[in-house]
């Protein structure tokens, strides 16, 4: 599906936001990607989960692994597409661990998926959560890509990207132009 066709639907779905943004990571944005309206029509998640399925047919993957909240459940979609099991990610003291008995061995062959990627934490701190097993982490998949800067420390492929600035807020023009600032829905 072309990038074109992937933001109608993410305009259409109001997943793609325009105003002025505080972002999770404290960061300021003049557009905001509201994961959840993807999570809330299942048959727009199915549809992207099967672009990245069809990216990733090549590979042999025993596991999918996302990031609680979004990536999870884009995760547990695509693990149901591919057949695979599920393994989550998530936050307990300040870092992503895994827990709930979830058992991965050496000898599997990880596929991460996350939501939106706008500076590589959540998909960093969960290649760390997964560094303890030994596993194979045989590739890193993206709803959406807002990120700015190349990230160096992995390949990963992404169904949509469009690069979006981030402003600490003392260097915000969003700021400066007394736009109201609206919390993201991570808040």
């Amino acid at each position: 599906m072309k990038k074109e066709k992937i933001e109608k639907l993410l305009l259409r779905y109001q997943v793609l936001k325009e105003g002025h943004f505080l972002l999770s990571s404290g960061l300021h944005s003049q557009y905001y990607f509201e994961k959840f309206r993807i999570i809330e029509h299942p048959n727009l998640l199915k549809k992207f989960c099967s672009l990245i399925k069809k990216n990733f047919k090549r590979k042999r993957i025993d596991i999918v692994c996302g990031p609680m909240t979004g990536g999870a459940i884009i995760a547990y979609e695509l693990a149901r597409q591919l057949n695979k099991r599920l393994v989550i990610a998530e936050r307990e003291n300040e870092r992503k661990v895994i827990k709930r008995g979830f058992v991965i061995k050496k000898t599997d062959r990880v596929l991460i998926v996350d939501d939106v990627l706008t500076t590589g934490n959540s998909i960093r701190e969960t290649i760390k959560a997964l560094k303890p097993f030994g596993c194979k982490i045989v590739g890193i998949a993206v709803l959406i890509d807002r990120s700015t800067k190349k990230i160096k420390d992995f390949k990963y492929y992404t169904l949509y990207k469009k690069e979006i600035p981030i402003f600490e807020k003392d260097k915000c023009p969003l700021c400066k132009k007394y736009i109201p600032l609206e919390k993201s829905g991570s808040f």
